[in-house]
This record gives C-alpha cells, sequence and structure tokens, in this order.
C-alpha cells in the first residue's frame, strides 16, 4: 500500500493562518483536512499541515491486525525547509517550537516515512487541493461559492443580509443568510447601493 500525504500551509507572519492535507492511497484520492489557526507564519503552517496529514495517514497506517509489511508513506510538499525538517536534513533551530518538531520527527518515524518535493502551482492536482483548502481555512471558509449563471438568481431583489463587491473586474452579489454569491446583473438584482472592492494580495 502507498500512502502519499500531500499538505500546504497559508500565513503571513502575525496574521491568521490556515493548512490543509490530502490523503491519496495508491493512487485514490482517500480523504482530506484543513484547519485555522489565529496567529501563524507561512512556516507554521506548513509544519502543521505535514504533522495533520501524517496523523490521519497514521490512523489509517497503524490500525491494529491491519499493518500491511509493504506500506511505503510518501509526505509531499512544496515546502523545502519542511520536507528537511521531516526527514532529519535540515537543523531546527525554533527552541519554542520543538514539541512540533519532535511531533512531526515521531511520525515520520513511526511511518517510515518518505518525502516528495513538488513545486508550487505547478498543475499537481493534490497540490492545488491543499494550497486551496489551506487558503480557504485561513479565510475561514468552507468552500467557494461557485457563481450563478446570469439571468438565474436565488438572491433577485434582495437588500437585506446582502452586500456587492467588486472581484477581479466583476461586480458580485452576496447573500450572506443564504451563502450564495451571484454576479450583478441589474435585471435580476435590481438597483444596488454601497460597493465594496477587493484588491488582489499577495498572501499566501
Amino acid at each position: 500500500m502507498l500512502i502519499e500525504v500531500y499538505s500546504d500551509g497559508s500565513a503571513t507572519t502575525g496574521k491568521p493562518g490556515g493548512y490543509g492535507w490530502v490523503i491519496v492511497i495508491d493512487g485514490q484520492k482517500h480523504s482530506e483536512g484543513s484547519g485555522y489557526v489565529d496567529l501563524a507564519t507561512n512556516n507554521d503552517m506548513e509544519m502543521l499541515a505535514s504533522i495533520e496529514g501524517l496523523k490521519a495517514a497514521a490512523r489509517i497506517a497503524l490500525k491494529p491486525n491491519t499493518f500491511d509489511p509493504l506500506l511505503q508513506v510518501i509526505l509531499c510538499s512544496d515546502s523545502q525547509i519542511v520536507l528537511g525538517w521531516a526527514d532529519g536534513s535540515y537543523r531546527f533551530k525554533q527552541t519554542s517550537k520543538m514539541d512540533k518538531y519532535d511531533t512531526l520527527r515521531a511520525l515520520m518515524k513511526a511511518l517510515n516515512a518518505k518525502t516528495r518535493w513538488i513545486k508550487g502551482h505547478s498543475g499537481d492536482e493534490h497540490n492545488e487541493r491543499c494550497d486551496k483548502l489551506a487558503n480557504l481555512a485561513r479565510k475561514k471558509l468552507t468552500e467557494e461559492l461557485n457563481p450563478t449563471p446570469k439571468g438565474k438568481t436565488q438572491i433577485g431583489t434582495k437588500k437585506t443580509d446582502t452586500a456587492s463587491i467588486w472581484h477581479k473586474g466583476i461586480l458580485k452579489v452576496i447573500d450572506f443568510s443564504l451563502g450564495i454569491v451571484e454576479d450583478y446583473n441589474k435585471e435580476v438584482h435590481g438597483k444596488r447601493g454601497s460597493v465594496i472592492e477587493i484588491r488582489e494580495s499577495k498572501d499566501r
């Protein structure tokens, strides 16, 4: 059995962070998870993503009476520094976070795991999914919402619990009570009030 643990983190120092992981078993996606942290660095989230992903792998691989002698576990990440910490090739110098490092190393040893670096944003399906999960978690969103096709609406001209936001040159109407996002259409949404603009950020 081959278990691949994909992981990724998203944070800017001193701001909220998020992490995501995906488990792939023998080439098939098995499970995924994510989480939010109030204050974190990007490396904090990269490490936590790896830890939580390896914990999930351990729950699968180390079940009593089900151990596979041919088991292989590979930690896959676009963070070379976290992979270096994971396999022991990089020295960990942050004494205040040594407990997390020890947990990472213990999981790697328990699973006899190897590491594999993946270039970030290179089109790898599972790495991209981890990146998306981490970013959604950082923003406290469960999943991105797809806009409703033009001409069709669940929001209509409703004004309560709604807001209009410019995003990437497109005016969006958001219904917070229903959790719906639609591209603005005057014919179906009517005249809108105040508008907020979301500017692109370089945060990961």
